[in-house]
Protein backbone atom coordinates (compact mmCIF):
# COMPACT_ATOMS: atom_id res chain seq x y z
CA UNK A 1 0.00 0.00 0.00
CA UNK A 2 2.70 2.42 0.55
CA UNK A 3 4.53 1.62 -2.53
CA UNK A 4 1.23 2.70 -4.69
CA UNK A 5 1.27 5.61 -2.19
CA UNK A 6 4.66 6.98 -3.44
CA UNK A 7 3.52 5.86 -6.81
CA UNK A 8 0.35 7.87 -6.90
CA UNK A 9 1.87 11.20 -5.07
CA UNK A 10 4.80 10.99 -7.68
CA UNK A 11 3.57 10.69 -10.74
CA UNK A 12 0.45 12.56 -10.11
CA UNK A 13 1.08 15.61 -8.21
CA UNK A 14 -1.35 18.51 -7.81
CA UNK A 15 -0.03 20.45 -11.00
CA UNK A 16 1.19 17.72 -13.13
CA UNK A 17 -2.80 16.13 -12.83
CA UNK A 18 -3.59 19.68 -13.79
CA UNK A 19 -2.20 19.26 -17.26
CA UNK A 20 -2.59 15.96 -18.16
CA UNK A 21 -6.62 16.70 -17.75
CA UNK A 22 -6.23 19.63 -19.59
CA UNK A 23 -3.98 17.61 -22.35
CA UNK A 24 -7.29 14.76 -22.06
CA UNK A 25 -9.76 17.61 -22.74
CA UNK A 26 -7.99 19.29 -25.71
CA UNK A 27 -7.25 15.18 -27.40
CA UNK A 28 -11.30 14.60 -26.77
CA UNK A 29 -12.27 17.91 -28.25
CA UNK A 30 -9.59 18.15 -30.81
CA UNK A 31 -10.57 14.35 -32.25
CA UNK A 32 -14.45 16.05 -32.05
CA UNK A 33 -13.72 18.68 -34.39
CA UNK A 34 -12.43 16.31 -37.05
CA UNK A 35 -14.91 13.83 -36.71
CA UNK A 36 -17.12 16.57 -37.67
CA UNK A 37 -15.35 17.60 -40.96
CA UNK A 38 -15.17 13.80 -41.89
CA UNK A 39 -19.10 13.24 -40.89
CA UNK A 40 -19.56 16.65 -43.37
CA UNK A 41 -17.36 15.52 -45.92
CA UNK A 42 -19.51 12.20 -46.30
CA UNK A 43 -22.48 13.66 -46.03
CA UNK A 44 -21.89 15.61 -49.36
CA UNK A 45 -21.85 18.88 -51.16
CA UNK A 46 -25.28 20.59 -50.11
CA UNK A 47 -25.99 21.54 -46.52
CA UNK A 48 -29.53 22.88 -47.39
CA UNK A 49 -30.55 19.44 -48.83
CA UNK A 50 -32.84 17.29 -46.09
CA UNK A 51 -30.78 14.35 -47.25
CA UNK A 52 -28.07 16.09 -46.08
CA UNK A 53 -28.94 16.56 -42.25
CA UNK A 54 -30.15 12.97 -42.78
CA UNK A 55 -26.94 11.71 -44.12
CA UNK A 56 -25.39 13.83 -40.96
CA UNK A 57 -27.18 11.77 -38.20
CA UNK A 58 -27.02 8.19 -39.73
CA UNK A 59 -23.13 9.28 -39.85
CA UNK A 60 -20.78 7.23 -37.44
CA UNK A 61 -18.42 10.30 -37.25
CA UNK A 62 -21.33 12.22 -36.21
CA UNK A 63 -22.31 9.99 -33.05
CA UNK A 64 -18.36 9.44 -32.40
CA UNK A 65 -17.61 13.07 -32.81
CA UNK A 66 -21.01 13.87 -29.92
CA UNK A 67 -19.36 11.00 -27.81
CA UNK A 68 -15.50 12.58 -28.29
CA UNK A 69 -16.95 16.16 -27.28
CA UNK A 70 -18.76 14.94 -24.05
CA UNK A 71 -15.69 12.92 -22.82
CA UNK A 72 -13.82 16.24 -23.63
CA UNK A 73 -16.27 18.62 -21.95
CA UNK A 74 -16.23 15.97 -18.84
CA UNK A 75 -12.45 16.39 -18.46
CA UNK A 76 -12.70 20.29 -18.98
CA UNK A 77 -15.19 20.62 -16.00
CA UNK A 78 -12.71 18.59 -14.02
CA UNK A 79 -9.80 21.25 -14.81
CA UNK A 80 -11.83 24.06 -14.06
CA UNK A 81 -12.60 22.10 -10.82
CA UNK A 82 -8.88 22.10 -10.35
CA UNK A 83 -7.77 25.24 -11.58
CA UNK A 84 -8.72 29.26 -11.59
CA UNK A 85 -10.26 29.66 -15.20
CA UNK A 86 -8.35 32.29 -15.59
CA UNK A 87 -5.26 30.03 -16.14
CA UNK A 88 -7.05 27.40 -17.33
CA UNK A 89 -8.88 29.36 -20.57
CA UNK A 90 -6.14 29.93 -22.48
CA UNK A 91 -5.23 26.52 -23.00
CA UNK A 92 -8.37 25.80 -24.90
CA UNK A 93 -6.10 27.99 -27.60
CA UNK A 94 -4.40 24.46 -28.31
CA UNK A 95 -7.54 23.50 -29.36
CA UNK A 96 -6.66 25.46 -32.60
CA UNK A 97 -3.15 24.37 -32.78
CA UNK A 98 -4.37 20.78 -32.52
CA UNK A 99 -7.26 20.71 -35.23
CA UNK A 100 -4.49 22.71 -37.48
CA UNK A 101 -1.78 19.68 -36.84
CA UNK A 102 -4.67 16.67 -37.54
CA UNK A 103 -5.73 18.71 -40.69
CA UNK A 104 -2.02 19.07 -42.45
CA UNK A 105 -1.06 15.63 -41.69
CA UNK A 106 -4.34 14.03 -40.79
CA UNK A 107 -6.54 15.38 -43.66
CA UNK A 108 -4.40 15.96 -46.00
CA UNK A 109 -5.09 19.68 -46.27
CA UNK A 110 -2.34 22.52 -47.25
CA UNK A 111 -1.27 25.10 -44.25
CA UNK A 112 -0.13 28.23 -45.31
CA UNK A 113 2.56 29.98 -43.49
CA UNK A 114 0.36 32.75 -41.96
CA UNK A 115 -1.15 29.94 -40.37
CA UNK A 116 1.79 28.45 -38.95
CA UNK A 117 3.18 31.65 -37.85
CA UNK A 118 -0.53 32.23 -36.15
CA UNK A 119 0.32 28.54 -34.39
CA UNK A 120 3.66 30.04 -33.35
CA UNK A 121 1.72 33.10 -31.74
CA UNK A 122 -0.72 30.77 -29.85
CA UNK A 123 2.00 29.05 -28.74
CA UNK A 124 3.93 31.97 -27.37
CA UNK A 125 0.83 33.72 -25.76
CA UNK A 126 -0.07 30.66 -23.97
CA UNK A 127 3.63 30.42 -22.37
CA UNK A 128 3.38 33.97 -21.50
CA UNK A 129 -0.29 33.26 -19.93
CA UNK A 130 1.20 30.01 -18.06
CA UNK A 131 3.83 31.75 -16.33
CA UNK A 132 1.90 34.06 -14.37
Amino acid sequence: MRLLAALRHACFRGGEVDYLLIALALSFISISQILQKLAADDAGARPSDVHFIRRLASSRETWWSIVSLGIGTLFWLAVLYRMEVSKAFPFLSLNTVLVLLASRYYLRETIGATRWIGVVIIVAGIVLLSQS
